[in-house]
């Protein structure tokens, strides 16, 4: 038995194959209970087990399937587990659960609304040219109703607001500023590109103000939506994309930014996994979050450290998928840097996750997971609220009423710089 296939192995989709690994990866987790408090699959995991008289391969198809459904893909377990590659166990819970999902997808097929939900370009683009409409409609009542029914998603969640066009369309005529910093590529991610602009415009600020010229190369979705929902076709049709684009730009020496954590983890570590490629690999190597990104030229003593506006405090949320990046708090680092007077740093998951906290189905286990991150923001009492990441900030708007915005919004208001000053 291989443990641990890559994605380019045949055994990789094999049922037969997945089966086996489960059992020896549940085995392990069992054993172990590192990963109890982190997400509701282990307390699932545990319990089959337990009634299993902790035998994992006597587990039903119907207790496997309810764990590989209860993953979200934060992926705090991968650093949280003691086993991880290089260890000779080579256990990776997450990639695990996803490829249980592939599998049974490639099997059972992709539902039609979740088909739907995943293609986030498409959504997008409709979304902008009917944004009047579309978010009127995301505020009543009686169309909430009939959109969970048709597509899953619970009438509580709070939809995001729609541009009245694309990011990238609106920016095309616009110069690339000085480059005596340097010229980076910044991949704004599909929900920056179409429904919060306010933080590519921040950015783009940001990097200019600090002489560094900015291309925008927003292409398309990075493929994440299908990747964590089963479509491994299309994940990996638009990673080939993404690449073909990127590629021949950070060729020429540009970095790729991306203010979006979900995003910057699939263009590092699925992408090369994905597709195999050596211009894959080029453009994992060359990607970093914002934060990341601003932090090195702040390391290089190329930031400009002039910051006439006051934060007051700010209530800070680390996003699971910036830890799994393993670059540090470099957000957080940043605020403290332009001088916020207090950073109340929030180290809990909002349990979104893609759409999986969005769900009907999920939507009160979602929010239960939620709890101490959105009772942290409201116990802080901050002057501004913050996260990288922009499903969790709709979580903080509707668990809390609090506005969270990017840190990129916070540093170009720090700067005085445009609308957010």
């Amino acid at each position: 038995m291989i443990k641990n296939p890559g994605l380019q192995d045949p055994l990789f989709l094999d049922p037969t194959a997945l089966e086996e690994e489960l059992t020896r990866v549940f085995e392990h987790c069992h054993d172990c209970r590192r990963c109890l408090p982190l997400c509701p699959s282990f307390p699932s995991l545990f319990e089959a087990i337990d009634k299993h008289e902790q035998n994992a391969a006597e587990l039903t198809g119907h207790e496997t399937r309810e764990v590989v459904d209860l993953c979200y893909q934060c992926k705090l377990c991968y650093n949280h587990c003691p086993y991880h590659p290089p260890h000779e166990w080579e256990i990776d819970f997450p990639k695990l659960m996803n490829r249980a999902k592939l599998v049974y997808a490639e099997k059972e097929g992709i539902p039609l609304a979740d088909k739907a939900g995943m293609r986030q370009d498409m959504l997008g683009r409709v979304s902008c040219l009917t944004s009047a409409m579309t978010n009127k409609g995301f505020r009543n009542r009686a169309v909430r109703t009939l959109m969970e029914k048709g597509t899953g998603i619970d009438r509580r969640w709070l939809m995001p607001t729609y541009e009245k066009k694309p990011f990238s369309s609106s920016h095309q005529n616009h110069l690339p500023g000085s480059t005596e910093n340097g010229r980076v590529l910044l991949f704004t991610t599909c929900f920056v590109e179409y429904a919060e602009a306010q933080t590519a415009r921040a950015a783009v600020s940001v990097l200019q103000h600090n002489e560094i010229a900015v291309e925008t190369a927003y292409d398309r979705c990075c493929g994440a939506p299908f990747l964590h929902g089963g479509d491994l076709k299309n994940a990996t049709k638009n990673a080939a994309k993404v690449v073909e684009a990127l590629a021949p730009k950070v060729k020429e020496g540009l970095p790729i930014v991306v203010p979006g954590p979900t995003c910057s983890l699939q263009l590092k570590q699925e992408y090369p996994e994905l597709l195999g490629t050596e211009d894959a690999k080029l453009v994992s190597e060359n990607t970093y979050d914002v934060g990341e990104f601003l932090y090195q030229l702040g390391r290089d003593k190329k930031l400009k450290r002039d910051f006439p506006v006051s934060l007051g405090k700010v209530a800070y949320h680390l996003p699971c998928h910036l830890k799994s990046q393993n670059i540090g708090f470099r957000s957080r680092q940043l605020l403290k840097l332009a001088g916020a007077t207090e950073i109340e740093m929030l180290d809990n998951c909002s349990g979104v996750d893609g759409t999986w906290g969005m769900k009907a189905r999920w939507y009160d286990q979602s929010m239960k997971i939620a709890d101490k991150l959105l009772e942290g923001v409201k116990e802080s009492e901050p002057d501004f609220v913050a996260t990288d990441c922009p499903l969790s900030a709709l979580r903080i708007k509707e668990g809390t009423g609090y506005t969270a915005v990017h840190p990129i919004v916070l540093l170009q208001r720090a700067y005085g710089l445009g609308e957010s000053s």
